[in-house]
């Protein structure tokens, strides 16, 4: 077979794929993508067949998956401090020098200010500290 006839018969197949491609792209509503006639231009360029300033649509359900999340996320915050407000007003035991627990804020690395009570729990346990550092050093 002759190179001209091969030439030929490819381009003439490479326009038939062009209309095909153009046929779907109406179909599917898309604007059919343009692509110049040079073999090289359409084998090395990928062309777009939308825009790129179009906006993503989120569906209804994206949208009940997102709120459904968020609610989750608010509701774990929630009892987290419902637990720590929870945990500061219970009563008061018996505090020995090594298990002294300080209130933890359930958001990390914010600090609230420190309540009375709190207080003087931690100066209570350090009276015991120093009680029990000192008292062997008397008895020496």
């Amino acid at each position: 077979m002759d190179t001209a006839q091969i030439l030929t018969d490819l381009r003439a197949q490479r326009e038939r794929i062009t209309a095909a491609i153009t046929a779907l792209e109406l179909l599917n509503g898309s604007t059919p993508a343009t692509v110049a006639n040079t073999p090289s231009s359409a084998a090395v360029k990928n062309v777009k067949t939308t825009s790129a300033s179009t906006k993503r649509a989120v569906s209804p359900e994206g949208r009940q998956r997102m709120a459904e999340a968020q609610q989750k996320r608010w509701a774990k915050k929630k009892r987290a401090e419902k637990y720590a407000a929870k945990k500061a007003a219970a009563p008061p035991v018996a505090i020995s020098a090594k298990s002294v627990q300080v209130a933890v804020s359930p958001v990390k690395g914010a600090r609230k200010p420190m309540n009375p009570a709190t207080k003087k729990k931690l100066a209570t346990a350090a009276r015991a500290r120093w009680a029990a550092k000192k008292a062997p050093a008397k008895m020496a």
